[in-house]
Parts: C-alpha cells; sequence; structure tokens
C-alpha cells in the first residue's frame, strides 16, 4: 500500500508540472539593414584634365665640328661641358697662318686672272674694228674675233675668283663660333690639340628655348581642345622636383605629331614652356622628368561621381524613393583615378550609392547613412 501510494503520489506530480511548467515567448527580432552612404547627383558641364608625364628637351641642338684642320691656338673660357655660352661667341681658334697665306696667293691669282680677262676684252674690241674695216660680213671662224679667248679669260676669271673665296671662307672657319644662346653638353678640344677635317668639336643645346614631347593615349588624344583650325588650346601646367622642393612652370602646345606611334598607340603633343620669373629655376633644366596636366575639352551636362560607385564599368546602384536599391547601365565618358564622369543614364537629384554592397540584389532595402551632394565631397 505504501508502494502505491508513492507512486501515485509521483504521477500525480508529473502530471501537475506538466500543467503548471512557465511557457516561453518566442522573440522575432527585425535583421538589421546595410547602412549605405549616398550622393545626390548633379548635372554640369566639365572640362577634361589630362594627365601625362615627360622629359624636358631643348628645342635645338647641334653637333659643331671643323670645317678645317689645324692646331687649337685658343678656346673660351665657357668652352667646357656644362658651360654657357652667347650667340657670336669665339668657341675655338685654330691657328690661321697657312689659310692667310692660301688666301693672298688666291688674290694674286684672281688678280691676274682679272687683268689677262680685261686685256683680252681690249683684244676683242680691236679685232671688231680690224674686221668692220674689212666689209666682209660676219666672220666664218669664231677665232678671227677672238671669242674662244675672251670665254677662256672669263672662264679663268671667275674660277681664280670663286677659289679666293673659298680661301676667305676657310679662313673665317678657323675660327668656331656658337650659333646661338647654348649650354655646353660636349666639349673634345684643347689648347695645343691638332683638329681634323670633320671632327667633332662641341655638342650645344638651346638654353632658353625648351620644349616637352607629351605622349597621350588615343583616348586622351581624343579630348584635347582644338579651335576651328584644329590647333591645340587649353592651358598646360608642368611640375617638377629638384631636391626636396617641387617647381611649376606654364607652357603652351606648340605642335601635334602627324603619325600615330604603331608600337604604343599614342600620339604626341609637344609644347612649349614659358619662363617663370618668380623662381630660381626660370626655365626647367633640360633633362628633368616634369608630371604635365593639359587642359582638354569641355563636356556637357555631365554627372560626375566617385570611381568606387562604378560597378563592372558601366553599371551604378541608385536608391528609389522607398530606400530599396536599383541597378542602373550608365554611359562613362571619361575616368580618372578619382572620379567618372557619366554622360547618361543618371538624372539630376538621384541618389548613387557610394557603398559596396557584399552580395547587393535589386530591390533590397537599406539604411542611408548621409545623404550629401557632389559640393559637400
Amino acid at each position: 500500500m505504501i508502494i502505491l501510494g508513492i507512486i501515485g503520489l509521483t504521477i500525480f506530480g508529473v502530471i501537475i508540472f506538466k500543467f503548471t511548467k512557465p511557457t516561453s515567448k518566442e522573440v522575432f527580432k527585425d535583421k538589421p539593414l546595410p547602412a549605405v552612404e549616398v550622393m545626390v547627383v548633379s548635372k554640369a558641364n566639365h572640362k577634361v584634365e589630362i594627365r601625362t608625364d615627360g622629359v624636358v628637351e631643348s628645342l635645338r641642338e647641334t653637333a659643331l665640328a671643323a670645317e678645317v684642320q689645324g692646331r687649337v691656338v685658343e678656346i673660351s673660357p665657357n668652352f667646357k661641358r656644362g658651360g654657357r655660352v652667347k650667340q657670336g661667341e669665339v668657341l675655338v681658334k685654330l691657328d690661321k697662318a697657312d689659310y692667310q697665306a692660301a688666301l693672298a696667293s688666291a688674290e694674286v691669282a684672281a688678280a691676274e686672272a682679272s687683268l689677262a680677262l680685261e686685256q683680252e676684252r681690249a683684244r676683242v674690241e680691236q679685232a671688231q674694228l680690224d674686221w668692220d674695216k674689212l666689209g666682209k660680213g660676219e666672220p666664218r671662224n669664231p677665232l678671227v674675233l677672238r671669242a674662244p679667248y675672251l670665254k677662256s679669260a672669263e672662264a679663268k676669271a671667275e674660277s681664280t675668283k670663286q677659289q679666293a673665296e673659298k680661301a676667305r671662307r676657310d679662313l673665317e672657319r678657323t675660327e668656331i663660333v656658337a650659333p646661338f644662346d647654348a649650354g655646353v653638353r660636349a666639349a673634345s678640344a684643347e689648347v695645343g690639340a691638332v683638329v681634323a677635317l670633320g671632327s667633332m668639336i662641341a655638342e650645344l643645346y638651346s638654353s632658353g628655348e625648351i620644349e616637352v614631347r607629351l605622349p597621350l593615349s588615343l583616348e586622351d588624344f581624343g579630348f584635347l581642345n582644338r579651335d576651328v583650325s584644329g590647333n591645340i588650346q587649353g592651358n598646360v601646367v608642368l611640375k617638377g622636383k629638384i631636391g626636396l622642393k617641387e617647381y611649376e612652370w606654364k607652357a603652351v602646345p606648340v605642335r601635334v605629331d602627324p603619325e600615330i606611334d604603331r608600337k604604343t598607340l599614342s600620339a604626341s603633343v609637344v609644347v612649349k614652356v614659358l619662363a617663370n620669373e618668380n623662381t630660381e629655376f626660370p626655365l626647367p633644366p633640360v633633362g628633368l622628368f616634369v608630371d604635365v596636366r593639359l587642359e582638354g575639352k569641355a563636356l556637357d551636362n555631365i554627372v560626375e561621381i566617385p570611381r568606387r560607385a562604378l560597378l563592372d564599368g558601366q553599371r551604378v546602384i541608385v536608391l528609389d524613393d522607398k530606400e530599396k536599391i536599383l541597378f542602373r547601365d550608365v554611359r562613362v565618358f571619361r575616368a580618372n583615378e578619382m572620379t567618372v564622369m557619366i554622360g547618361e543614364g543618371l538624372e539630376a537629384g538621384e541618389r548613387v550609392v557610394l557603398t559596396r554592397l557584399s552580395s547587393p540584389v535589386a530591390g533590397m532595402e537599406v539604411m542611408v547613412e548621409a545623404p550629401q551632394t557632389k559640393e559637400e565631397k
């Protein structure tokens, strides 16, 4: 009986516990929405900025060679590598004694030939008078009026005159002068040395006329700003670093290479550098590597967005009025490292998502963090 009582109490306790135990309520929490940064876009006119680089080059370069041979007797103190010379400055003087003697001899020969020509003209005149007295018309033999002798005397006079001119030029060539204001890149003559005809004396480059050849991709080449005549327009700014300081110069486009480089499929624009009187380097040194920004053509009604907002090169994400995302195909006119210029596909006032979403799906709802306009960026 006791055992049956215990069993009964146990069963009764289990039944009471089953009906009186506490029950937990299920709580469904909303999944957090992804937070995104957006930009309210607007349309405006933008000028394309083309970025490239190049090496500063001299507009004029020349190699001076000896036009006569001789011993060097004098050189200019500026005639050395890195020196600066002025137009007309005598760089090298050769011994001119032999050329002075040659000139004197040539002038004597020219004078004698000129005298012989005048004498022959007198003989021709006398022969004509004598023949006219005979009254027999025109002579059959040209020797009668000494025509061949006169022609020979004229040729000799002209030849000796030209020989004298050559001797005079050779004498002048014993002084090698700078053809323009220049820097000396190489100097290979010294007092006492004997230079041969045609031997290299110096390499000069213009230090006052500087240009930079700018290689451009065909895309950038198409964005150059041209006038009605096809000439390149727009501001050009060069920047180069010398030591710890960065310098800036302005330039103007002067010409375009007419041929496309077939190896690199690029075109080149040449700009002339303008002197900057406000720096210790009015012109950049020849050989300096410079970064260049060239102002291109203007694009109308363009939406400019950060490059990070562009998906797959041709799509962006926009938000509708219910904070849901939509994919939009766009036409990119131009892109650089930071921004993208959109020509078609976006309207002013639309909100473009700037945040990269891990798995975006059309219609997915998001939470906007901080809408902002382009000016606030």
